[in-house]
């Protein structure tokens, strides 16, 4: 069971990365052309913070069961991904413009990055 969940929160860390790269491209693109939040960006932020959140329930059960990553670092990295989506929500305002795009958009930087790094402290090379 241990190997499935642990399967489950790796395959989570690549959607993250996806899901992360995407919104990020996606949000340079709506700032460049000077645009506000699109639907589809919000949707693609909505999923990136919804995917971190899971991957985070799979890294905090293997956590409670024993599983220890290499570096306490990849805990901090991995709440990055948890809280960074909600965060972001509450800074942007409700008017949908170009600033909250930025906000957004570093938000799902910052957790690709986060992602990234969490992998470099998380995984044991046998």
């Amino acid at each position: 069971m241990h190997d499935v969940i642990l399967a489950m929160h790796l395959l989570t860390y690549y959607q993250v990365l996806v899901t992360g790269l995407v919104a990020t491209v996606w949000g340079m693109y709506l700032i460049l052309r000077g645009s506000g939040i699109s639907p589809g960006f919000r949707s693609a932020v909505f999923l990136i913070g919804g995917t971190g959140l899971v991957q985070g329930l799979w890294g905090s059960i293997l956590f409670l069961s024993g599983s220890r990553p290499n570096d306490i670092l990849h805990l901090v990295y991995g709440l990055i991904a948890i809280i960074g989506i909600p965060v972001a929500f509450t800074y942007a305002s409700e008017e949908e413009n170009r600033r909250d795009v930025g906000v957004l958009t570093f938000a799902a930087f910052a957790i690709f990055a986060a992602a990234l790094r969490a992998y470099a402290t998380g995984v044991t090379v046998q």
